[in-house]
């Protein structure tokens, strides 16, 4: 039990604090997949999105325990996309549907689509999910290692 503790003792001491917003932004995208499922189900197909968000939340906690914050990030981004796109396909034929039929008569009123406004909420979170974390995987999320200063190397070879 010790060396669970310890280990993430040292794991949360050398992770800096772009690490906990890249873990916000894919626990913010868990939550935008949750609202799209909820939301958007009886229009489409949503359920890869939430398969595909967890996905990247799982992965980017997974690779980061290894070390490997980057390439979690980088994975998290690529699984948030892919959920936006899934998102798109899925959804835009009942939407274009709806828009066409509005064409065809009167006018449009875009505001009695039911879910669209919705629907542009998450693409757009989503979209923002993605590009952070696509950010974050060329940033460190970690903090640099102190190198010893050649002062105390020096010490320490005099005392040895």
């Amino acid at each position: 039990m010790n060396i669970i503790i310890e280990f993430f003792k040292k794991f949360i001491a050398t992770r800096n604090i772009l690490f906990y917003v890249a873990l916000g932004i894919s626990a913010v995208s868990v939550i935008v997949g949750i609202v799209a499922v909820a939301g958007l189900s009886a229009y489409g197909t949503a359920w890869p999105v939430i398969l595909l968000t967890v996905a990247g939340f799982v992965a980017f906690v997974a690779l980061s325990l290894y070390g490997k914050e980057g390439m979690g990030a980088g994975v998290m981004a690529a699984c948030i996309f892919a959920a936006l796109l899934f998102l798109i396909v899925g959804e835009y034929s009942y939407f274009l549907t709806e828009i066409q039929g509005q064409a065809m008569s009167d006018g449009f009123d875009l505001a009695s689509v039911d879910g669209l406004f919705l629907l542009i909420a998450v693409a757009v979170l989503l979209l923002v999910c993605a590009v952070a974390a696509n950010v974050f995987a060329w940033l460190h999320l970690s903090k640099k290692q102190k190198e010893p200063a050649a002062d105390d190397v020096l010490k320490e070879e005099k005392s040895a």
